[in-house]
Parts: C-alpha cells; sequence; structure tokens
C-alpha cells in the first residue's frame, strides 16, 4: 500500500463531495494513507478536519509561500491550535518561491521564520516549498537545525541542493514532474537520493504525471511516481512502495501514535 505525502484533497476542482470520494476509493487505490496539505489558514482547517474524520487521512497546517503577508501572530496561533491534534502530523507547506510576479522577499522569509519556530515549538517535521528560492533557503536554513526533520516537497532542484538537505537531515520527495520527458536533471537527483530518505507525492490536484498529463491529479496516481522512481533506481516497485510507505511513517510519526490508538 502506497502513501502520497502530499496532497490537497480539499480542492475546489474535486467539487463538493470530491475529498470524501477519494477517501472512500483509497482501498481500491492501493492506498495506505494520504498527508493532505494546507496552504493558508482556511485550507489548513479543512485539512484538520478531514484528518479528524477519516482514519487514514492526516494533515500538514501551514501557510504558502504565496500568502507570506498573512502570516501573523493570530495566524501561528491558528496553526498550533489545528496541530493540537494527533492527526496533524507536520508544519507546511512553507518555504521561498519567487516563480511569480509580485513576489515579497522579506515577507516570506518573516512567514518561514515564524512557521519554522512554530514547528521547533511543537516538535513536529517541516513541509518545504522551494521554487526558484534556493539562494535564500540556503541562507535561512545553514545555521538552523532540523531535529524533527521535513521534507523537501516535490523536489526540483540540483543534486547539490539535494545533497545539502540529506546533509541537513531532511528528506527529498518526488512528485509528477519525475515522469515528464524532459526532467532528465531531476531522474538523475532521484538517482543518486537513499532510498531509506526518499517519500513519493502527487501534489494533487495539480501536476499530473505523464501518463494522464492535462487532467486533475489523484492520490492515486502516486503509483505512477512509484513506477518512475523504480525504473530509475533499478528495483521492483514493490521494493519503492516499502522503501516510500517506511520513510513516511518515519517522518511523519504522528502517523504511528495514531494507527496504535486505533488498534488499541
Amino acid at each position: 500500500m502506497l502513501i502520497d505525502s502530499h496532497a490537497h484533497i480539499y480542492d475546489e476542482q474535486y467539487g463538493e463531495n470530491g475529498a470524501l470520494s477519494i477517501v472512500n476509493s483509497m482501498g481500491s487505490d492501493g492506498l495506505e494513507a494520504i498527508v493532505t496539505v494546507g496552504c493558508d489558514i482556511d485550507s489548513s482547517v479543512k485539512c484538520a478536519e478531514l484528518a479528524e474524520n477519516n482514519e487514514r487521512i492526516f494533515a500538514a497546517v501551514g501557510v504558502h509561500p504565496y500568502y507570506p503577508q498573512t502570516v501573523t501572530p493570530r495566524t501561528i496561533g491558528v496553526l498550533r491550535d489545528l496541530a493540537a491534534c494527533e492527526k496533524t502530523v507536520a508544519i507546511g507547506e512553507f518555504g521561498f518561491d519567487y516563480h511569480r510576479d509580485g513576489f515579497d522577499k522579506a515577507a516570506q522569509n518573516a512567514a518561514v521564520v515564524m512557521q519554522y519556530d512554530l514547528a521547533r515549538e511543537l516538535r513536529l517535521p517541516m513541509v518545504f516549498h522551494i521554487r526558484d528560492g534556493w539562494g535564500d533557503f540556503y541562507e535561512f536554513s545553514k545555521n538552523r537545525d532540523f531535529p524533527e526533520s521535513g521534507v523537501m516537497h516535490c523536489f526540483s532542484g540540483s543534486k547539490e541542493s539535494a545533497e545539502y538537505c540529506l546533509a541537513k537531515g531532511l528528506y527529498i520527495s518526488f512528485g509528477g514532474k519525475l515522469t515528464y520527458r524532459n526532467s532528465k536533471r531531476l531522474a538523475e537527483v532521484a538517482a543518486a537520493v537513499p532510498l531509506d530518505r526518499v517519500l513519493i507525492e502527487t501534489d494533487a490536484p495539480y501536476l499530473a504525471p505523464s501518463k494522464v498529463f492535462g487532467q486533475t491529479n489523484y492520490p492515486k496516481y502516486v503509483a505512477y511516481v512509484r513506477d518512475k522512481l523504480a525504473e530509475i533506481k533499478g528495483v521492483p516497485a514493490q521494493e519503492i512502495e516499502r522503501a516510500t510507505t517506511e520513510n513516511a511513517k518515519r517522518l511523519f510519526f504522528r502517523m504511528n501514535r495514531s494507527s496504535a490508538a486505533n488498534n488499541g
């Protein structure tokens, strides 16, 4: 069974009952768990509610770098309250994204620091979103530690960036981009990342893998990422499935507590 380590199943692209439909089909889709990830306060609340109401859904709560000005002490207080639930397994996604015009570097940096500090306070792993912002991520992280680790979501950086993140104790997550024909450099990175430090994800409903490119992405399509990673590493798909599932449970350690509580 697979774990989609990063999806947005609350997204309006799925329609009014889309999240419930995704949850109900997880067994037939070969999914053991989904981590649904917030991008702002409203979506973080939705993630926490979905996690509390569905045994195999877990939440990450945070504010995406598109909305750094919304990160205030009050925002951090709401995220802290949401993280009190054991089904909330991480703080994020947050980070540096300079891809769109009009970004505010200072605001993004302040938002990153506040969410990093919250994750350290709560002793939770972090979900990082980095796009065209690697230089500032280096500056932010070089003198900081990550004792509960974290994951570089939908990794698209260089091999050197991956090596730096691994040295900081972070995990590397690959999504649908890995399956694209023009992703040879990313495939080289994936080949070099140790199997015990890799996760797989969909970022659904975005970034659909090549076999369903142009369609709405679903968590079940994480199987295509698994298959591509197996091809790159030259190992059976079952080995990738086992390793990435174990890695997700190790990183998002509250998953194990939740499972124990349900089985107790």
